[in-house]
C-alpha cells in the first residue's frame, strides 16, 4: 500500500505546472530560509506559517523550490494515509481500514492535492491525527493522548484557519466515552481536565504567532473568505443553497456519482444502525459541509479536503456492510467497488500522465491547468533564460508584482545574480515601463505577459514564443525588448 501511494504521488511530480499560489508559497519559503527576519513572511498576507517553514527546510535539501514544496504535501499525504488506516482500524475493522486507505490512494481528489505545494494536504493530515488522538483520549483517558491531541490541534491551526474545526470537534469525541462506567464522575472530570490541557496546548501553539506584529492579518484575511456573525444574522441563507450545490457538484466530479450516493447512504445508515463511529464521522462531514455552505463568501474545491478522509471512511464502511451481508458472494461487492472506482481511477491516471485531459472539477481545471493562474510556459522560459552565459546580465520584466509573476521566476534565480526578474503592474502593452526600455539599451531584456491575452503591437517588443494554458484559450507570451 505504501509503495502504491509513493509511486502515485512521486510519478511525474512536475507534470502539472506551477500554480500561482504555489509560486507565492515557494517564494515565501525561499525568503524565510535565507532571511531569519522574515520567518513570518506569510503573515503579510494573513497566512499561517507552518507549511512555509517546512517548505523552507525542504528547499535547503532540494534544489528545485517547486519540487521541495510539493514533497511536503507528498509526505503529509503519507501521514494522512497512515492516519486513515489507524483511525478506521480503531473504530471499525481492518477491512474498512484497508478499503479506506485504498480509496485515499486511488481517488483523484486526494491524489491531486498530495502533489501540489499548497497548505491543504498538511492541514488534512494534522486534522486526521487530531481526531485520532481525541478519540483515544475519550477511550483511554491518559495524559499522552491529551498532549498528542493538543499538539496536532495546535499545528493544524498554525497551518490554516480552517484547522479550528478540529478544535470544535474535540467534545464530539465523547461519543466514545464510557458513560456506563461505575466511576463516571471521576472519569469525566479527568477527561475534562485532560481535554482542557489539549485545548491549552493548541491555543499556546497558535498564540505563539503573536510574536509577529503581523498576527492581526490572519483575522483580516479570513474576512475575505467568510462572513462575519453580523452578516450571517442579517441574511443567513445568502450563500447557503449556491455553496451547498457547488460543493456537492465538485464532490461528484471528483469521486463520481456512485460513491457520492454511497456517502449519503452511509450517513443515513449510520443513524439507522446507531453505529457511533459512523455517526461521529457523519457529523464531522455534515457539520463542516454545512458551515462552509453557510459562512463562506469564497469557495474552492480544496476547501473540501480537510474532511474528505472522513467521507472516505464512511464510504468504506458501507462497502464493508455490503460484504458482511452478502457473505459468500462478497467478491461481487469488490467488483462493484472496482466499477465505481473505474472513472475516478482513470482521472487519477490522467493526472499523472496527461492532466489536461482529466475530468475533474472545472474550478480546479481552470486554476491549475487552463486559465491564467496556471504556470504553463514557466519552465520553458526559465530554461531559456538559463541558457544565456552567466557572465551576461539578463533582465526579464513580468506582467505582475505578486503571484505567479514574478515569483515563479524569482524562485529559480534567487542565487543567480546574472538574471533579474522585475515585476510591473499594471502594464500597458503599447507603452512599456521606462525602466525596462532603459535596461534594454545595455542588456538582453525580455518581457513576459500572462494576463493580457490580446495580440500586442509594439515596436519595442519582438515576439519569441507563446505557451497555451492546457486546453484553454489563455497563453503566456515571451517577448524580447528592443530599445
Amino acid at each position: 500500500m505504501i509503495a502504491l501511494y509513493l509511486s502515485s504521488r512521486l510519478a511525474n511530480l512536475k507534470i502539472i505546472p506551477i500554480f500561482t499560489d504555489e509560486a507565492i508559497y515557494a517564494y515565501w519559503a525561499q525568503v524565510a530560509l535565507h532571511d531569519p527576519a522574515n520567518r513570518f513572511i506569510s503573515l503579510e498576507d494573513g497566512k499561517q506559517p507552518l507549511f512555509i517553514w517546512l517548505a523552507a527546510i525542504a528547499q535547503k535539501f532540494v534544489s528545485d523550490p517547486l519540487v521541495a514544496d510539493r514533497l511536503i504535501s507528498v509526505l503529509a499525504g503519507l501521514g494522512s494515509l497512515f492516519g486513515i488506516y489507524f483511525l478506521a482500524s480503531q473504530l471499525f475493522t481492518r477491512r474498512v481500514a484497508m478499503i479506506s486507505a485504498f480509496l485515499y490512494i486511488v481517488l483523484p481528489f486526494s491524489l491531486l492535492y498530495d502533489r501540489m505545494g499548497l497548505f491543504d494536504s498538511l492541514l488534512t493530515m494534522l486534522g486526521i491525527w487530531s481526531v485520532f488522538f481525541a478519540v483515544r483520549l475519550a477511550q483511554k483517558i491518559q495524559l499522552d493522548n491529551a498532549l498528542l491531541a493538543g499538539a496536532a490541534l495546535g499545528l493544524a491551526v498554525v497551518t490554516k484557519s480552517s484547522g479550528i474545526f478540529f478544535l470544535y470537534f474535540l467534545p464530539l469525541s465523547l461519543l466514545f466515552f464510557d458513560f456506563k462506567n461505575k466511576r463516571l464522575k471521576s472519569r469525566f472530570l479527568r477527561w475534562a481536565g485532560l481535554a482542557a490541557i489539549a485545548v491549552f496546548i493548541s491555543l499556546a501553539i497558535y498564540n505563539s504567532l503573536r510574536l509577529s506584529p503581523l498576527f492581526y492579518m490572519i483575522a483580516r484575511k479570513n474576512l475575505e473568505f467568510i462572513r462575519t456573525p453580523a452578516e450571517i444574522l442579517a441574511d443567513p441563507f445568502l450563500n447557503l443553497i449556491s455553496n451547498a450545490k457547488t460543493l456537492s457538484l465538485w464532490s461528484i466530479e471528483y469521486i463520481g456519482l456512485p460513491l457520492f450516493i454511497m456517502l449519503l447512504a452511509a450517513i443515513i445508515l449510520a443513524f439507522y444502525r446507531r453505529n457511533l463511529a459512523a455517526i461521529y464521522f457523519s457529523i464531522i462531514v455534515f457539520a463542516s459541509f454545512a458551515a462552509e455552505s453557510l459562512v463562506n463568501k469564497v469557495i474552492y474545491p480544496r476547501f473540501l479536503l480537510f474532511y474528505f478522509p472522513f467521507a472516505i471512511i464512511l464510504i468504506a464502511y458501507v462497502f464493508n456492510l455490503a460484504i458482511e451481508h452478502i457473505g459468500r458472494i462478497s467478491r461481487v461487492i469488490y467488483i462493484v467497488l472496482a466499477l465505481f472506482l473505474l472513472n475516478p481511477a482513470v482521472n487519477s491516471l490522467r493526472l499523472l500522465t496527461d492532466p489536461s485531459s482529466a475530468k475533474i472539477a472545472d474550478a480546479d481545471m481552470g486554476q491549475y491547468l487552463n486559465n491564467w493562474p496556471a504556470g504553463w510556459g514557466v519552465s520553458e522560459i526559465v530554461n531559456f533564460l538559463k541558457s544565456h552565459p552567466q557572465t551576461e546580465k539578463v533582465y526579464v520584466g513580468t506582467e505582475g508584482t505578486f503571484g505567479l509573476l514574478p515569483y515563479a521566476f524569482l524562485i529559480y534565480f534567487y542565487a543567480n545574480p546574472s538574471i533579474q526578474a522585475i515585476g510591473y503592474w499594471p502594464v500597458d502593452p503599447t507603452n512599456l515601463p521606462a525602466q525596462i526600455l532603459e535596461l534594454a539599451k545595455d542588456h538582453k531584456t525580455y518581457f513576459v505577459f500572462n494576463e493580457n491575452q490580446k495580440e500586442i503591437v509594439n515596436s519595442h517588443l519582438k515576439f519569441l514564443a507563446k505557451y497555451q494554458k492546457g486546453q484553454g484559450n489563455s497563453f503566456m507570451r515571451l517577448y524580447q525588448v528592443i530599445p
